[in-house]
């Protein structure tokens, strides 16, 4: 059998070893300021509140930079004890975030407007430096001074840098009926210092979306 092997292998040329690997300690996520950038967006369209709204709701993906790597975050471990890391641990996670934009029913339309329901899309819009302008319209007789929310697509969304809040989302029942709490983008503030990565939507894609 060793001859066939030795044969096998000068005609593949292959080699194959095992060396045992060091152990990973786990360390759990940790909430508070990420520094990232956005690397995956979709959108769809949705009525809120069974139709009394409609929204667009963005889903994007918030990938952790090596600028993590010396800020101090503090976990909860397996006891409950507050424990503190060095954000190297983090470097490469990614983290689900959602963004809803309330949308302005026309003529025929049966739902309602919600503005103030876009505060978080107006903060996300200053955030990646997106403006949004200023005008006055009239709104039940009065004189309202609005600011006019784009629509984003995924190519003005891609790469941008953030500083992403991360906190735990809302617990969850799956299918063997056990609880589970997934990891969520809460905001998104302004990372002056950050740099724009170069990353394109998907092709096929239309924008926006």
């Amino acid at each position: 059998m060793a001859e066939v092997n030795d044969m096998f292998n000068e005609i593949t040329k292959e080699q194959s070893f095992y060396t045992k690997g060091r152990k990973t300690k786990f360390v759990p996520f940790a909430k508070g300021d990420y520094w990232g950038h956005i690397t995956e967006v979709d959108s769809k369209v949705l009525d809120v509140k069974g139709g009394q709204y409609k929204a667009r709701l963005y889903t994007y993906t918030f990938l952790a930079s090596t600028e993590n790597k010396d800020c101090d975050f503090q976990y909860e471990d397996i006891d409950g004890k507050m424990l503190t890391t060095k954000g190297h641990v983090y470097i490469g996670k990614k983290f689900k975030g959602k963004l809803w934009r309330f949308l302005e029913p026309s003529k025929g339309d049966t739902f309602e407007s919600n503005p103030t329901g876009n505060a978080g899309y107006l903060r996300f819009c200053e955030t990646i430096g997106v403006e949004c302008p200023t005008e006055t319209k009239t709104i039940d007789g009065e004189d309202v001074e609005v600011q006019l929310l784009p629509e984003l697509s995924a190519d003005m969304m891609l790469g941008q840098p953030v500083c992403a809040f991360v906190d735990k989302g809302r617990p969850f029942t799956n299918k063997e009926g056990e609880t589970k709490v997934y990891w969520d983008v809460k905001f998104c503030k302004k990372w002056t210092d950050g740099t724009k990565k170069e990353i394109s939507a998907k092709s096929g894609s239309d924008l926006p979306f």
